[in-house]
């Protein structure tokens, strides 16, 4: 997400209610120059940044016994039972996406949401893909294979899941859910932005996700473009979005209770199965509150509960979120792995966090706004 991204309409704009039983449809498009930021949505984006980063690097008592050699449980044993829930800082992604874009994508055509999706996701992607094959070349494992020279090309394109192709960097599996998310909220833009398009398209999607997960559907294009959970989570958020924009009423809780509901079946039955079958030690009741809690959180931010939070700073911290999440892990396990021995486990630990944000910062810095300015004159 760009800063602007997190700008928002004035209230001022928000349409006079009336008894008419139809939705505001005419708004006209805010102008987002004027619009204050939402500090509040940069705070959660960093909370579930570094809550993903831990996850990866304390949290995992199997995958990262390749990186320490040692199982994170016994090596951080006061972190370990915190971290090892920091992967649903992801859940947390999503429902900020479902807001955010519903926000930015109001009085945009097609083409301009795409044109701003494009130059949001691409250049830092692009960077982050270069610097994942230099440490896959450079700082081997030995338990990996390699990807190819082509499997690293295909990554660029960020279709690879459509491609049968490996991520070069293992988060990259949320960018394609995502992508996907755009793509289908194009049919929103199809014709002007407005509160029951929105409404219509939540509720749709929603069921869609539903109808697929069944066997007998026989469309496994329905769970590309409708996934489970995840599309719960973005009408989530595109539920709150309205209620920030247009204030609450019934149908948009019973949306919103109904994302929730959907949400927490699907939630429940892969924290079972992780449990059960995969041995994460995690409690599906805790992830369930975990999960509900973003919900409230961001809640308080669509009913103006936290219209306070003004820390500026947080504006600066935000954008460092996404460079963040595409170089910590592979870069991160392999500093790890190279300063682990030398360094005993929390100085690797903190040395690798404060390196990672440097890169962040000077990735954002130097690589994303200066890319960004250059396409922008070009595309």
């Amino acid at each position: 997400m760009s800063p602007t991204d997190l700008r928002v309409p004035d209230q001022s704009e928000k349409p006079e209610q009336s008894d008419a039983p139809v939705a505001p449809a005419a708004e006209q498009p805010a102008k987002k120059a004027a619009a204050p930021r939402l500090y509040a949505l940069d705070a959660l984006r960093v909370i579930a940044a570094v809550a993903v980063l831990l996850f990866h690097f304390a949290g995992i008592d199997k995958a990262t016994d390749v990186n320490w050699g040692e199982n994170p449980r016994h090596l951080f044993p006061e972190l370990f039972p915190f971290a090892k829930y920091g992967s649903y800082g992801v859940q947390l992604f999503f429902i900020i996406s479902g807001f955010v874009i519903c926000l930015s994508a109001w009085g945009r055509t097609p083409g301009q949401f795409i044109k701003a999706r494009f130059l949001r996701l691409f250049p830092a992607y692009w960077f982050s893909v270069i610097v994942g094959v230099l440490v896959w070349r450079l700082l081997p494992e030995d338990v990996r294979p390699t990807p190819t020279i082509s499997d690293s090309l295909t990554n660029l394109t960020m279709f690879q899941v459509p491609m049968n192709v490996p991520h070069i960097v293992g988060a990259y599996w949320t960018l394609w859910i995502e992508l996907c998310f755009y793509l289908v909220f194009l049919v929103v833009l199809m014709k002007e932005i407005n509160y029951q398009r929105v409404y219509v398209f939540s509720w749709v999607w929603l069921l869609a996700s539903v109808i697929a997960q069944h066997k007998a559907t026989g469309l496994p294009i329905a769970s590309t473009i409708a996934p489970a959970m995840s599309t719960a989570l973005f009408v989530s958020g595109i539920a709150m979005y309205l209620i920030y924009r247009f204030g609450p009423d019934l149908k948009l809780w019973l949306l919103l209770g109904g994302s929730w509901l959907i949400m927490q079946s699907d939630l429940m039955e892969h924290a079972v199965n992780l449990r059960d079958n995969r041995g994460f030690d995690r409690d599906p009741w805790v992830v369930l509150a975990l999960v509900t809690s973003f919900y409230l959180i961001v809640l308080l931010i669509a009913l103006h509960k936290l219209d306070w939070l003004n820390w500026r700073w947080l504006a600066t911290a935000g954008a460092l979120v996404y460079p963040l999440y595409l170089l910590h892990e592979e870069l991160g396990w392999a500093m790890i792995r190279e300063l682990y021995g030398p360094l005993g486990a929390w100085a690797t630990l903190g040395t690798t966090i404060g390196v990672l944000l440097v890169l962040s910062w000077l990735v954002h810095r130097f690589v994303e706004q200066p890319s960004v300015r250059w396409l922008k004159k070009r595309l």
